[in-house]
């Protein structure tokens, strides 16, 4: 039996809201970064301009995430409302064959009916189609994070005695984006599923 969409979207909610908490967690490594930039002076000229975008792909991060799990909250929110559309729908086609002499009565109820069921449908179509766009931003934001990981090896190669803990900074901004392209991944994955019960 196929998992009903509002268990879905807010399965897609609980991974982008790790994905959230991930980059703050990167927020917290960019102000490592600069505190550690600022106290290494001339050594770490290339290194305090990486912490800037560092800092400002993190609060991208964050914000699309927040924005992400919104939008998958609203999904979850549209899939329940769906689901008991649903529901009523077959009730009523149940009850018309139960009644057929009794009809026409039904007919206004079962006509509203079906409409609420499509608009809700159109309306989940529209919020899944936009969540999976802001899944394939959250890659774009992963991949940039992979640069300045890069980017930070390269300064820190150079950084002298604060190469290790450079280097560190640079492991910290590669594994969290790591993980955070795990929990996108997995909500893709969910997303992908959306052919069975959408």
């Amino acid at each position: 039996m196929a998992t009903p969409i509002f268990v879905t979207a807010a399965s897609i909610a609980a991974e982008l809201h790790q994905a959230m908490l991930e980059a703050k967690g990167l927020a917290l490594t960019a102000k490592n970064a600069r505190a550690l930039a600022v106290r290494a002076g001339s050594k770490t000229v290339g290194f305090k301009a990486i912490t800037h975008f560092i800092d400002e792909l993190a609060s991208d991060i964050i914000r699309q995430s927040q924005y992400i799990n919104e939008v998958s909250e609203g999904l979850s929110q549209q899939a329940v409302s769906l689901w008991r559309a649903s529901m009523a729908a077959e009730k009523f086609d149940w009850i018309a064959q139960q009644h057929e002499h009794n009809l026409a009565s039904l007919q206004s109820a079962m006509q509203q009916s079906r409409q609420q069921k499509e608009q809700l449908s159109q309306t989940l179509s529209r919020g899944l189609r936009e969540l999976e766009q802001q899944l394939e931003e959250g890659d774009k934001h992963i991949r940039t994070a992979n640069l300045i990981a890069t980017s930070s090896k390269v300064e820190a190669a150079s950084a002298g005695d604060f190469r290790n803990q450079l280097e560190v900074i640079a492991h910290n901004i590669t594994d969290t984006a790591d993980k955070i392209r795990a929990h996108l991944s997995r909500a893709r994955n969910l997303l992908s599923q959306r052919q069975s019960f959408a």
